[in-house]
């Protein structure tokens, strides 16, 4: 019981599917009195509400019309008016409708046959698996909740590791710095070692080269006189000449 409380507390509301087609549309007043067909070709929305397989057409200028009325009332989200404005200027020019979220096709964490259910459901992204509520799951049948549960993991999972992936770019980029400063110390300590060795080997050795010269010194350069020869005699005392 509890899951399920918690699985509609954290259900977010999802924009419906639309598709776009064109019509082409008798004016049949018109055709009777001309005798031939005539028409105009008509823009039309084909909505599908979240998890429903039901589908509601509506002309594009007075479906728009609608959803500018609910916005002014705060009844529609302003951003999913935007996006289906977009969606549909992207479909006049003939280019593929985005996907608001993951796109289903191509998730490869179900397999290939589950993906083309979900998008023969109009399921088209994995944030829409993710909040499935009942009828679509009574829909899908056996293995409805374990693909959202699936989607719920992963999706909690890749916003996990958005911070996680910030964090160790941070520590990345302080260990390439520290790493630099440590270089650049190591160098200049290179460097002095370097100039204290030459510089040690200049006071040894003089600009001339080879060894310094060894100093002597003489009785002269002392300034004494020199002394008689001393003999010993055979008793061992002095005897002088």
């Amino acid at each position: 019981m509890q899951d399920v409380i918690n699985s509609v507390l954290d259900r977010k509301e999802r924009p419906a599917y639309v598709r776009f087609k064109r019509v082409a549309v008798e004016d049949k007043a018109q055709s009777l009195k001309r005798g031939y067909f005539v028409g105009k070709d008509v823009d039309y929305a084909y909505i599908t509400p979240p998890y429903s397989k039901d589908e509601i057409i509506r002309p594009v200028p007075q479906w728009m019309e609608k959803l500018e009325q609910d916005v002014k009332a705060e009844r529609f989200p302003v951003q999913w008016l935007e996006n289906y404005r977009d969606q549909y200027k992207r479909w006049q020019l003939g280019q593929e409708d985005p996907i608001q979220g993951t796109p289903v096709k191509g998730w490869n964490v179900i397999s290939p046959a589950q993906q083309e259910l979900l998008i023969s459901m109009r399921i088209m992204a994995v944030e829409d698996v993710a909040v499935m509520n009942d009828e679509a799951i009574r829909r899908i049948g056996m293995g409805g909740i374990e693909l959202r549960d699936k989607a719920k993991a992963w999706l909690a999972q890749m916003n996990d590791k958005g911070p996680l992936t910030l964090q160790m770019a941070a520590v990345q980029a302080e260990n390439r710095t520290l790493t630099d400063q440590v270089e650049a110390l190591a160098e200049q300590v290179k460097k002095l070692t370097g100039l204290a060795q030459l510089a040690q080997v200049q006071q040894v050795s003089p600009a001339t080269g080879g060894e310094a010269p060894t100093a002597t010194i003489s009785l002269a350069d002392l300034d004494m006189d020199p002394v008689d020869p001393v003999e010993l005699a055979p008793t061992g005392k002095r005897k002088i000449k």
